[in-house]
């Protein structure tokens, strides 16, 4: 072999060995920042199942330590931080109306106090709010008991109305025949109606919308002052219109300026909002976005962990069997940051164009326990583990179980298989 020729090979190697370098180096590379080296999460999307629930709750079912996912008849198993299957198992039986199951909301709740969390569930397609009684044994079917009657019920919100520490349920109804919240303090559900047609309407919310400490009602149509919730006392306020809202109505003080504002979408329309607050009973709205319809479910969470929440919002899928404005555009479930000095929203993309749609409920907490946090939807389209990726702790060998290629390819009759000559 000549100099030159060695030198080439010399050359060669010495090209090959950065390349490799330079290539396990991209492959252990951490992730950088959006446009405007602006921090940006990233979600990795799994589609547990294809049913058709669109409630969803969470709860250790297994007594494993892992948060579990529920939705509809079925609980899904989760396995752990470093991935896998999460297998489906039955634990109840539901009913469904054409290509709905009822089932537009979920709550994990304690209702016979026992210590073992019950399942809280209603559908805008039957009748009654339920509960499921956690029988507190594996591969056994839960028992159903009614709360209260309820029909036209569109979805729900938690959270403490009455100040005693335990979150209540408020229901609103597409019918308007007025909402209802229920106590589960007690050691039976005890149920309290506030308002009529007038006040009621498609959607719902609970937040201190005036400062006095106690927390009011929203409505599309105005909100109620907490007087003294246990004892059926509110005043009225008739200071809004917002059509058809999703759930729930979020109270937050968008703009930094000490007043509660109003958050909403239009559930079965375009567009996401916020009402400033101006005082004296006095509402500004202003737009969010409007690019995606059916936002029937909002959550203001913490997604990133920097002490400020966030906005979640997405579309839902078939609302009104394909009868909603935009029921045919492309599935979306975004973020929102929120600059509370200019009331300004910078959107940041969760799933676009996926099979994920947002369903009527978020759930957001460490699904996989690796120390960020995670989301979970259910829809027409199946359920879906949202996995954040700010900590990924999944194997390289769980992750090649997942990739995207089919893995039945090459098709019959496309043509040879091809198998390079070893070296």
């Amino acid at each position: 072999m000549t100099t030159k020729s060695r030198l080439s090979v010399l050359l060669s190697c010495a090209a090959f060995g950065l390349l490799c370098v330079l290539s396990f180096a991209q492959l252990n590379r951490e992730r950088g920042n959006g446009p405007d080296n602006i921090p940006q999460l990233t979600f990795f999307s799994h589609r547990l199942g294809t049913d058709h629930a669109e409630g969803i709750a969470v709860l250790d079912m297994n007594n494993d330590g892992r948060p579990d996912l529920l939705s509809g008849a079925y609980w899904y198993q989760n396995p752990g931080s470093e991935g896998g299957e999460w297998k489906r198992h039955q634990y109840r039986t539901i009913q469904t109306v054409n290509e709905f199951v009822s089932d537009c909301g979920e709550w994990a709740i304690d209702v016979n106090h026992d210590g073992a969390p019950d399942l809280v569930t209603v559908g805008w397609q039957t009748d009654g709010l339920w509960w499921y009684e956690n029988p507190k044994k594996p591969d056994v079917m839960w028992e159903r008991h009614l709360i209260t009657h309820t029909i036209d019920t569109e979805g729900g919100t938690l959270a403490d109305l009455n100040g005693d520490g335990v979150p209540d349920l408020a229901l609103a109804h597409y019918g308007r025949t007025g909402i209802i919240w229920v106590d589960f303090a007690g050691s039976e559900p005890k149920v309290h109606k506030v308002g009529g047609h007038d006040e009621d309407g498609h959607g719902v919310g609970m937040a201190d919308v005036n400062g006095d400490g106690k927390t009011d009602l929203l409505t599309p149509f105005g909100w109620f002052k907490n007087i003294d919730a246990n004892n059926d006392k509110w005043e009225w306020h008739g200071d809004w219109t917002l059509g058809e809202t999703g759930f729930p109505i979020i109270g937050y003080d968008v703009n930094g300026d000490g007043k509660i504002d109003v958050v909403y979408g239009r559930g079965h329309s375009y567009g996401l909002y916020w009402m400033e607050q101006k005082g004296d009973g006095k509402w500004v709205k202003h737009t969010i976005d409007e690019s995606f319809s059916q936002v029937h479910v909002l959550k203001l969470v913490d997604l990133d962990g920097d002490g400020q929440p966030e906005l979640l919002a997405g579309k839902r899928y078939r609302g009104h069997s394909g009868n909603d404005p935009g029921s045919y555009d492309p599935l979306v479930i975004y973020y929102y940051k929120i600059n509370t000095k200019s009331g300004k929203w910078t959107r940041y993309p969760i799933s676009l164009n996926g099979t994920a749609g947002a369903g009527t409920q978020f759930i957001v907490q460490d699904l996989d326990g690796d120390g960020d946090v995670d989301i979970a939807v259910a829809g027409k389209t199946g359920v879906h583990f949202l996995e954040n990726l700010q900590v990924n702790k999944v194997p390289k060998s769980q992750r090649e179980k997942e990739i995207l290629l089919d893995k039945h390819w090459p098709f019959p009759g496309e043509g040879t298989e091809f198998y390079p000559p070893a070296k």
